[in-house]
């Protein structure tokens, strides 16, 4: 691609830490057998490259969980130890201990090659590398921070997936509608649309 394409995917992302969807979230997958018990202690993990948007979805959500009584805080010590290649399982747990959380929340931007298609209905199945929070967190944060990424992107959505701490495991997880750079919506509205659907879904109090 040429640099100024490049830039100009960059400055749209960037773009949309301040404009976002029209829609709220859809293509939601739940655990079979229902929510457990609503998470109340949240660790938040968000996946950029680049620290600002980074911080960016950690705050958003940090701040509108705090609004509804969960707390929550950033879970960049559960994704250190999430990405270490050796001993993983143990290093996941003992940052989880030192948290205190009961739950971890990991987002990110995906981006999708077509820009008309709707995504699958993800009611009964998902892919497998979701399920786990080390084997997840280790492919997305290989993909989001693969040069060009977003440079071709035809669109956007925010993917959000909530994972068990005792058990590392994924219990749901749900994507926004196509992010709209022109829209009047910001980041932070689409993150309380999550924390929403959330709570409808039984799985925040």
């Amino acid at each position: 691609m040429r640099p100024a394409c490049s830039a100009v995917a960059l400055g749209l992302l960037t773009l949309l830490l301040t404009a976002c969807s029209t829609g709220s979230v859809n293509s939601i997958w739940t655990e079979p057998g229902g929510a457990p018990s609503p998470y109340r202690k949240l660790a938040i993990i968000g996946i950029a490259n680049k620290a600002s948007v980074q911080r960016a979805y950690e705050d958003n959500f940090i701040g509108a969980l705090k609004a509804i009584g969960v707390t929550a805080s950033s879970g960049q010590a559960v994704a250190s130890a999430a990405a270490e290649n050796r001993k993983r399982g143990k290093a996941i747990r003992k940052a989880l201990e030192r948290s205190g959380a009961d739950g971890i929340l990991v987002t990110h931007l995906i981006a999708e090659p077509d820009r008309d298609a709707e995504p699958p209905t993800r009611a009964t199945a998902i892919p497998e590398a979701y399920r786990r929070l080390d084997i997840y967190y280790r492919q997305v944060y290989r993909e989001v921070m693969t040069p060009g990424y977003y440079a071709d992107y035809r669109k956007l959505r925010l993917e959000t997936n909530l994972y068990d701490a005792k058990r590392e495991t994924l219990v749901w997880s749900g994507r926004s509608q196509p992010l709209d750079p022109e829209s009047e919506r910001t980041i932070g509205q689409i993150i309380a649309d999550v924390v929403a659907q959330l709570r409808l879904d039984g799985y925040l109090p």
